[in-house]
């Protein structure tokens, strides 16, 4: 028998949302994700970037009648202390199932509870929460999951396919135990490795490309009342890389920095911005007090993305 908590799909429309009903084009376009990823065709990184959370994920089964079985796993090292009071690090991958029911107009999301941290179930809503939005926003829709008191009729077809799955928790239940040590880092590394392609400097000359969070035209908007009043490759580096060490943003290329802000072009030099831009490079902004004003400045995405 599993244990769930159960969580509703609140969608909104964003900037590219066209006509109709919101729930159902929503729902639409977030069964067309989920079938390309599950059939591997455009494969979802099921990360939360600012909270530095990457979950591996696969699918226990293949998708039936609009319901998607997850097993999603935490990538995490544990540490115990031996018989001889020696540190074992250890490798600690334990997976939860969640099921994806996109039959109502509001889909429902059921994560399963684990005995052995309580804390799983918020932590996964928290990064497919974040996943599925970034990735609805592509084609105009945003998604919130909100906790959600399902009845038995509500859940029975989630009742119902679990039972093809027997596969009871325990202190045992993890993807080492399932697929062994190696092929476990595999997949792992895989994962992250695929995350960190994502994470690096893109190709793209739009600077909305870059931005990380949802809302990219606050972003870009607070850019350029700050931009604005800079020049000099340092100055206007200093703001971008304050982004970029938030998490807010991926490391830009010059083109798309100035193609949004033409105004710059005399401003900065190309070879200094990108410079300063490289994470790397620790000591550029080191002890910098301007570097620390930025706090106050963008305090509104930094708040959203904290709560």
């Amino acid at each position: 028998m599993y244990n769930f908590s159960y969580f509703k799909c609140r969608f909104t429309r964003c900037e590219l949302g066209i006509g109709g009903t919101p729930s159902l084009q929503g729902k639409g376009a977030l069964v067309d994700i989920l079938d390309a990823d599950s059939r591997e065709i455009d494969s979802l990184i099921f990360a939360h970037t600012q909270k530095q959370l990457v979950y591996y994920h696969e699918y226990a089964m293949p998708p039936q009648n609009g319901l998607f079985v997850v097993r999603a796993a935490n990538n995490r090292v544990r540490e115990y202390v031996g018989d001889h009071f020696e540190v074992i690090t250890k490798a600690d991958y334990p997976y939860v199932y969640v099921v994806i029911d996109t039959e109502p107009d509001e889909p429902l999301i059921a994560i399963e509870n684990c005995m052995f941290c309580k804390r799983a179930k918020d932590e996964v809503a928290l990064v497919l929460g974040y996943t599925l939005s970034i990735n609805l926003e592509g084609v105009g829709w945003k998604v919130k999951l909100e906790p959600y008191d399902a009845n038995q009729e509500e859940t029975s077809r989630i009742t119902k396919v679990m039972t093809e799955i027997n596969d009871p928790q325990n202190a045992e239940r993890s993807l080492e135990k399932m697929y062994g040590i190696k092929k476990t880092d595999l997949l792992i590394r895989n994962c992250l490795h695929h995350k960190a392609k994502q994470m690096g400097m893109r190709k793209s000359d739009d600077l909305r490309d870059y931005v990380l969070i949802k809302d990219a035209e606050l972003v870009i908007e607070l850019l350029d009342g700050v931009l604005r009043k800079l020049k000099g490759s340092k100055n206007v580096s200093r703001p971008i890389r304050f982004l970029q060490d938030h998490d807010i943003i991926a490391r830009p290329t010059f083109k798309a920095l100035i193609k949004c802000y033409p105004y710059l072009k005399d401003k900065v030099s190309e070879s200094r911005f990108n410079d300063y831009t490289n994470i790397d490079k620790k000591e550029h902004f080191k002890d910098d007090k301007l570097y620390d004003k930025y706090h106050e400045t963008f305090s509104t995405i930094l708040k959203d993305i904290t709560e």
